[in-house]
């Protein structure tokens, strides 16, 4: 397992993520489909290691919570 590969491919979904939250917003469809559809694609790429899973649904949670605080819930 590749860790520094897996570490800047998750440091460069982070950018990536902040500009998609600038262009559609926490709350849009459009984010939320494409977050899920780019943590599959590392999920993927790194074979669905039980670790790159468990750290790639930590993200999807953070962001649900965040995405709880803004709607109120």
């Amino acid at each position: 397992m590749n860790w520094a590969a897996f570490f800047n491919d998750l440091q460069e979904w982070m950018k990536a993520s902040n500009v998609m939250l600038q262009r559609a917003g926490l709350t849009s469809d459009t984010y939320w489909k494409w977050l899920t559809e780019t943590l599959g694609m590392i999920e993927t790429r790194y074979n669905r290691n039980p670790l790159v899973v468990k750290i790639l649904v930590a993200v999807t949670d953070y962001q649900e919570e965040q995405w709880r605080k803004v709607k109120g819930r």
